[in-house]
């Protein structure tokens, strides 16, 4: 079973200097210098969301979803053999002026 040490604190840590116990019959209070510890059991416990579950549910819908949209690759492919493809040169180069400024370190 892999431990948790309680003594470390991270940056962005809402419950600095508190470690909440959720095994039955502990209390929340403030860390204690010399164990680090407050669950019953002398463990730190950690429980997880509902939301790891939507997040991976979400991961493996999008792994299903194409990275190209065959049909509309091959409807603009049609529309360029048939020379009906007039694209806007003034909208090709807003695009690609705002793909580059998404893209470039900022100074």
């Amino acid at each position: 079973m892999t431990k948790i040490d309680p003594r470390i604190q991270f940056p962005d840590d809402a419950q600095s200097g508190q470690i909440r116990g959720t095994s039955k019959g502990a209390t929340s209070k403030p860390a204690s210098s010399s164990s680090g510890v407050s669950s019953a059991s002398g463990e730190d416990t950690v429980k997880l969301s509902s939301t790891h579950a939507e997040v991976s549910a979400l991961a493996s819908d999008l792994a299903k979803v194409p990275e190209v949209r065959v049909h509309r690759v091959q409807a603009l492919q049609q529309r360029v053999k048939s020379g009906t493809f007039k694209p806007d040169s003034q909208r090709v180069a807003d695009a690609i002026i705002a793909d580059h400024s998404k893209r470039a370190p900022k100074a």
